[in-house]
């Protein structure tokens, strides 16, 4: 009697014969476990026969025959190999054909790291589909053996992708007739010998000992200068689309974050990797519509400068938030009326600024405070810092370039060195200069406004004052040149003019060669407002007039 969940008492049926017997089948019963425990017993007691059940006793003439074979051949490893002794397998004429040959072509005493039993119990039918009716021999096959199977798969893949030569040496017997002079190497006095595995601790000594083989060393990579293997990536701007033209574009220094920043008042943060290219973060800056904005060259320091046409510069801290104002120009305002053209050095330690009435202005970085003027004839159109910050190359629009030092003591009472002043060659309407060079800033481009680009080598200049000649002359473009930027190592040069519809071209330095397969006619550019290449030199980043940023990746790297 049990009692239910409304406390009534329950009389349980007796159990019937089919309960009992499906408990028996699954749990069994007193007595089958008895005569278990008495077999397990009898296995290790052999001294008392009154103990020893009938079938241990049945084999008593049996053991009297083993008392004189040793231990290790009373025992065998079982393979699995063994007939089933009194049943026999029905196999038609084609799976047994194709066992035959399976065996034969097989690899006699290969040991597979996996062999599946169960193969031999399948029956593959060939006419399935059409990818198996491939595998027939003859058209008369019909079904195979799973064997079989795995044998034509392996002899097809093996069409496909032939065997290694280096897999036939190393399977190679290595005997007393082989060549033994990898083997002759001696270690500690003594002379290898193989361990079976087919290497030996001379040869393993001999390759832990020439690591050369497998260092890479940091070179710099030559591209061809004639083609560029180049793949489109998903726009960056693809979450955020931008409400106004691109005006400036820049990668962190060591991160892979982008940043766009435009008339829409607004920077744009977004975490690169070619495939979702998530948007970050966006800071607005009120009244300041943004005409340049980039990232501090210095890993340590997450800063952000952006300028417009104000008489003030933001400077945003990344780690905190926080934006500061910098127009601390102490009695040379009237020489710097605003803060929308400038350039921080490669090292993060100047900013430079165009100023008014051929001023040039040279800001320190890190407190904001200005340094040092100078003071050109004509008018500032643009400038550019050499790698190593030695020097500043500062042009006017009738093509005069002057290089100042910047190693020297700079105060506002020093005197400033001019290192060079030289002309371009027929330059009229300059419109931007750019040096570029790994570690030497070897190169100089100058574009102006009728679209010519003159390229100049800096290693051939001489200290006379004659005006050096460019060693390559770019008249791709029709209008006038508003971006130039070279990639990381000096090997790219990127043109570019917004007053054109797709006005792009890419140059190889040093052969000054522009790329006629890229970009095409179908490349979807549009009107090019600012260019970037990401400090490994991978991605080439290029906006437009529309607010999107287009990523290429420069497979070459």
């Amino acid at each position: 009697m049990v009692k239910n969940r409304d406390g009534d008492e329950v009389e349980i049926p007796p159990k019937d014969e089919e309960e009992m017997m499906l408990e028996k089948l699954v749990f069994g019963d007193i007595e089958g476990l008895q005569n278990r425990l008495r077999k397990i017993d009898n296995l290790f007691d052999y001294s008392d026969a009154e103990d020893v059940g009938e079938g241990l006793s049945e084999s008593d003439d049996e053991s009297e025959d083993l008392d004189g074979v040793q231990d290790e051949d009373l025992f065998y490893i079982d393979e699995g190999n063994a007939d089933v002794s009194g049943e026999e397998m029905d196999v038609d004429r084609a799976s047994s054909t194709e066992d035959e040959d399976g065996d034969e072509d097989g690899e006699e005493g290969e040991d597979n790291a996996w062999e599946d039993s169960d193969d031999d119990k399948l029956n593959i039918s060939l006419t399935a589909s059409d990818r198996l009716r491939k595998l027939r021999k003859t058209p008369q096959d019909t079904q195979i053996s799973g064997r079989a199977y795995v044998t034509r798969l392996r002899g097809q893949f093996e069409k496909i992708y032939p065997r290694p030569e280096w897999a036939d040496r190393f399977d190679e017997p290595r005997g007393e007739d082989a060549d033994s002079s990898d083997d002759d190497i001696m270690i500690g006095g003594e002379e290898d010998e193989e361990d079976g595995s087919g290497a030996t601790p001379a040869s393993l000594s001999r390759l832990l000992s020439t690591t050369h083989q497998f260092l890479t060393t940091k070179q710099l990579k030559l591209i061809s200068p004639t083609r560029i293997s180049i793949t489109r990536l998903k726009d960056a701007t693809y979450q955020k689309l931008s409400k106004a033209a691109i005006q400036a574009i820049s990668f962190h220094p060591t991160h892979s974050i982008l940043l766009t920043a435009g008339f829409d008042k607004t920077i744009r943060l977004y975490q690169i990797d070619g495939k979702t290219n998530n948007f970050m973060t966006s800071y607005f800056l009120r009244n300041c519509p943004i005409m340049a904005c980039q990232f501090l060259p210095q890993p340590d320091q997450n800063m952000i400068y952006a300028a417009g046409r104000r008489k003030y510069m933001n400077k945003i801290n990344l780690n905190t938030g926080e934006v500061e104002k910098i127009s601390r120009m102490y009695g040379h305002e009237q020489q710097q009326k605003s803060f929308e053209s400038f350039k921080i050095s490669s090292g993060g330690k100047f900013i430079g600024m165009v100023g008014n009435s051929g001023w040039f202005n040279l800001v320190n970085a890190a407190t904001g405070q200005w340094i040092k003027g100078f003071k050109i004839e004509g008018t500032v159109v643009d400038f550019d810092f050499a790698y190593d910050e030695s020097f500043v190359a500062v042009v006017n629009s009738a093509g005069d370039v002057w290089e100042f030092e910047l190693l020297g003591k700079l105060s506002s009472k020093s005197e400033n060195k001019t290192i060079r002043k030289w002309s371009d060659d027929g330059g009229v309407g300059i419109t931007r200069i750019k040096l570029g060079g790994w570690n030497s800033s070897r190169w100089v481009a100058i574009g102006s406004n009728n679209g010519i680009v003159n390229l100049y080598d800096r290693s051939t200049f001489t200290s006379d004052k004659i005006s050096p000649k460019p060693f390559k002359t770019v008249e791709n473009l029709v209008t006038s040149i508003s971006s130039l930027v070279f990639n990381a190592d000096g090997q790219l040069l990127a043109i570019a003019s917004r007053g054109k519809r797709d006005a792009f071209k890419l140059v190889h330095l040093p052969s000054g060669s522009v790329y006629s397969n890229w970009p095409t006619s179908g490349t979807p550019l549009g009107k090019v407002t600012s260019v970037a290449f990401s400090p490994n030199n991978e991605i080439l980043a290029v906006g437009n007039e529309a607010g999107k940023v287009t990523l290429w990746r420069l497979n070459h790297y």
